[in-house]
């Protein structure tokens, strides 16, 4: 018999799982992670995830119930990285100038 597929949220703090639910086999990690975050109350927290859940949707579903997130974003989305990037580098250059300019 072939095991179960499932997508977990966990809670450092606590070292629980805090809910789980299965990945249809006629579908794939992402959505059963928009139903995971469906059920969980996010306000306030810090949801965090790789590469597979650095998808549009899931952080609005964040953003909307008054959470944050933290992704990791991978070579395999180019254009991401690269406006990560510049975001960084804005904001560095934007620190090195007011510390240049300062009284």
């Amino acid at each position: 018999m072939p095991g179960q597929y499932l997508v977990a949220a966990f809670a450092p703090a606590v070292k629980a799982v805090l809910a789980q639910v299965r990945v249809d086999a006629k579908t794939n990690e992402h959505k059963a992670a928009l139903e995971l975050l469906g059920i969980l109350p996010l306000a306030g927290k810090v949801v965090t995830g790789d590469a597979m859940f650095c998808q549009r949707d899931l952080v609005e579903q964040v953003i909307e119930a008054g959470g944050e997130y933290v992704l990791v974003a991978k070579n395999n989305q180019p254009a991401l990285v690269i406006d990560i990037e510049g975001g960084f580098a804005f904001a560095t250059a934007a620190r090195s100038i007011a510390a240049a300019t300062s009284p």
